[in-house]
């Protein structure tokens, strides 16, 4: 139903940084860093050769109301993905390309207590393959996108992208595709790589606050908007490492795409509200953990009946589909070698 819904929870968390803490490789060892007394510049680090792994893990609880139902439709969801980021160059001027593969990839519905969907990458059945969910995973798994980092970390372009569609495609019904594909675009990928942009420009204390502001277009469904608050709260050990803990909180909406949808679509997402907390290791330039929590309502205008061919002239039967939704997400680097 909500084909936008998995880029929407994601794209704040996988942003923020490569986090994690986990007894692997760099990890481990103890930090050398001594937090100064002054100012500190929080800047991303491509080591050549670094091989970085994650994982990231949301659960998510959601009503929806429709129309012509007696009760909310309540929904748990939980998502995951593992994957890895290997170095491959890093250019004199400051510029940098980067691979990524995936690892793994998991997914679980319950409905009224229920379960309608479980998918584990890491953990085949036969099942699977009568899952048009899993068997669209299993596919994603061992895809690779390489991308190309300019001097201040921002994308420049990206690679790989169509041979994953490709593999996606390959024996999918174009409905269970449709959701996954509108998910894993090109701007989903450039999202994941733009953890610079929830970084301070300036070298930063604590009790410093910094505001940052994404606007990040859905096609047709408009443009969602994201205003946060930063604030580096204080120097804390995370594990073995020596890291600023950075707090954060903010608002999520949307405007209207300014170009008319022909099938009369549309969605807003009013009430929205997120917070949270990372931790940035200065001395590995990566941020060690991150937790977020985030709700808001999702409205959607859908036709009523959406396989109806528009007639000229006349306007489609509309409905509205509340979504209310619940998401806590974290994101935790497995290792860093």
């Amino acid at each position: 139903m909500n084909k936008k819904l998995p880029f929407i929870i994601t794209v704040l968390a996988l942003s923020l940084a490569w986090s994690g803490c986990n007894k692997s490789g760099k990890l481990s060892q103890k930090s050398e860093f001594k937090p100064p007394t002054g100012p500190v510049e929080f800047k991303l680090k491509w080591p050549l050769g670094e091989r970085v792994e994650q994982d990231m893990d949301m659960k998510m609880k959601t009503e929806t109301d429709v129309p012509g139902q007696p009760a909310p439709i309540k929904q748990d969801i939980t998502m995951g993905q593992s994957y890895g980021l290997t170095v491959l160059q890093a250019n004199a001027d400051g510029t940098h390309e980067i691979e990524m593969d995936f690892l793994g990839a998991r997914m679980s519905s319950q409905m009224g207590g229920r379960t309608v969907m479980n998918y584990d990458s890491a953990k085949p059945a036969a099942a699977d393959k009568a899952n048009p969910v899993g068997n669209i995973f299993g596919k994603i798994v061992g895809s690779k996108i390489r991308y190309f980092l300019d001097a201040s970390n921002a994308v420049e372009r990206i690679e790989g992208v169509d041979d994953m569609m490709n593999r996606m495609a390959s024996g999918a019904q174009p409905q269970a595709l449709a959701p996954l594909k509108s998910m894993f675009s090109e701007g989903y990928f450039k999202q994941l790589m733009s953890a610079n942009l929830f970084l301070p420009s300036n070298p930063v204390q604590p009790g410093d606050s910094w505001p940052v502001q994404l606007e990040i277009p859905l096609s047709v469904l408009g443009t969602m908007i994201m205003n946060y608050n930063f604030t580096f709260k204080n120097w804390e050990m995370h594990g073995a490492r020596n890291c600023a803990r950075l707090e954060f909180d903010g608002t999520i909406q949307t405007k209207p795409d300014s170009t008319p949808n022909a099938t009369g679509f549309t969605m807003s997402i009013q009430n929205g509200a997120v917070s949270g907390v990372s931790w940035f290791d200065p001395e590995l330039g990566i941020t060690i953990d991150t937790s977020i929590n985030q709700n808001f309502s999702m409205i959607m205008q859908i036709p009523q009946n959406p396989r109806a061919k528009p007639k000229a002239g006349v306007a489609a039967k509309m409905q509205s589909i509340t979504n209310v939704m619940d998401q806590a997400m974290t994101i935790k680097l497995v290792s860093v070698k």
